[in-house]
Parts: C-alpha cells; structure tokens; sequence
C-alpha cells in the first residue's frame, strides 16, 4: 500500500488545515496517553488587508512564504505548521509545555521585526498576533485548537503585535 502524500499549501509549505488537524488530533492523543505536554500556536497576520492594499497581493503572499520560514526556523523541528486561513497558520508543539512557547512565539515576533519583505512600493514589515493554548487533561484537539484561536483573537483586541496564553 503506498502512502498518501501530505497536503501542503504550495505558496507556503505549511501543511493543509484537513492534515494539519489530523496530525493534532494523534498528538492530543499520544501526549495524553504519554501524559506530556502538547501546546497549540495560533500565529495570524496583523492587518493583512492593509499590506495587500498597500503592497499587492503576490508580495503579501511571498511574505505569508517568509513568515512560515521564520516560524519554521523559530520551532527548529518541534512540531508541523499548518495554513488554517488565508493568514493564520498554527503549530502543534509536542511535549513542549506552554510557558517555553511564549519563548518560541517571542522569538518568532523578533524574527519578524528584524525582517524587512519586498513590494514594488518598497519593502515593509509584518507583524503577527500569536495565542497559545496547553492541552488539558481530557481536551479534544478541536477544543486546543479553538483555545489556541481565542487566544490569538484576544492578542489582536489587546493591540495586536503580542502574544496571550490561555
């Protein structure tokens, strides 16, 4: 039997949202069994409609490409990223406990800052709004996953640019 090849956005290289989920789901499942630690990141873009207003769309596209490598980076192999919207992406972080993904969520911020991406109108920055949520006892993935979201949503209405744990 040959295996499915995983589905991966292909101006990103973050996984789908259906196989991002599907890996989370047996992530819940293997941390609770193994009683580790599995933190969610929720990362969204901060005014993502100005920047493709302001610089177009295909720059805002290759920065969407850049912020996955800076996330990537960030993580340095300590769980798949996935696309979950148009400019949110999440990662699950295998026994890797909330409090050391405020570090990786910082770090990823300061990535960010220190980067300056192209347009035709010149170069600009983005900056991201990030909400983690730890897995607790009993939770199913789909509820991580929400935590994760209100998290990030909490974030933005605090004046975005910043990190919220649940």
């Amino acid at each position: 039997m040959t295996e499915r090849a995983p589905q991966v956005c292909p101006s990103t290289g973050a996984y789908l949202r259906p196989y991002f989920e599907s890996l989370l789901a047996k992530a819940v499942s293997d941390a609770t069994l193994a009683r580790m630690p599995l933190t969610v990141l929720w990362v969204d873009v901060d005014e993502t409609q100005e920047g493709n207003d302001a610089h177009g769309r295909e720059a805002m596209d290759a920065a969407l490409s850049g912020l996955v490598d800076e996330l990537a980076a960030e993580l340095d192999g300590r769980g798949p990223i996935g696309r979950m919207e148009g400019d949110a992406f999440a990662a699950s972080l295998y026994a890797v406990a909330p409090h050391m993904s405020v570090r990786l969520a910082e770090g990823l911020r300061r990535r960010l800052a220190d980067r300056r991406f192209r347009s035709q109108t010149g170069g600009f920055q983005l900056t991201v709004s990030v909400g983690i949520a730890g897995l607790r006892p009993g939770e199913p993935y789909g509820n991580l996953l929400e935590a994760a979201e209100a998290s990030c949503v909490q974030a933005k209405q605090a004046g975005r640019n910043r990190v919220v744990v649940r």
